[in-house]
């Protein structure tokens, strides 16, 4: 028995064949933080990248960090979701962040590499500055190596384009 969607199709009998498949699962790792103005820091990742369940073609997207020199404090937590309308090459990413901050990023997926742009930042008017002005994610998965690396580039109001965060993640369940 087959069930068609809008998306694409997926079989009892058979696993999905959703072209964001490769990022599906926990992934664990370390990662660098660096800005013109704050002291760099390192930081311990844990990304949850999963289907949604009734087969409409979205991801769901789950990240948080934390300080393991600060006893594991919090430092970054993030949820959305990833689309891609009519399963091509592009990529939506949708987020929330619980400082505030809602952002909507497009991009293209070739082979295993995702890059993202924000199209969109907005903020509460109770975000703290400086403010987030645009920023540009690159994932690059070896699935072989079930290794996920990526970088965040990003601006604010007061500073230009620069590199900003650098991870390496591990793939710890499907």
């Amino acid at each position: 028995m087959s069930i068609k969607t809008n998306y694409f199709i997926m079989a009892e009998e058979s696993k999905s064949t959703h072209p964001l498949e490769f990022l599906f699962g926990t992934w664990k790792g370390k990662g660098n933080g660096y800005f013109e103005g704050i002291k760099d820091f390192v930081y311990d990742e844990e990304l949850d990248i999963s289907p949604d369940e009734a087969g409409r073609g979205w991801l769901y997207y789950k990240q948080k960090t934390w300080n393991p020199a600060r006893n594991n404090a919090n430092f970054h937590n993030e949820v959305g979701y990833i689309r891609m309308p009519g399963m091509t090459d592009k990529v939506e990413l949708v987020l929330a962040q619980p400082t505030g901050i809602a952002s909507i990023e497009e991009g293209r997926l070739e082979g295993t590499t995702l890059t993202l742009t924000s199209k969109d930042v907005v903020r509460t008017s109770t975000a703290n500055p400086p403010h987030i002005a645009e920023f540009k994610r690159t994932w690059k998965v070896d699935p072989k190596n079930n290794v996920l690396t990526y970088t965040f580039d990003m601006s604010t109001t007061d500073k230009p384009m620069a590199p900003h965060l650098s991870a390496t993640l591990h793939k710890v369940s499907k």
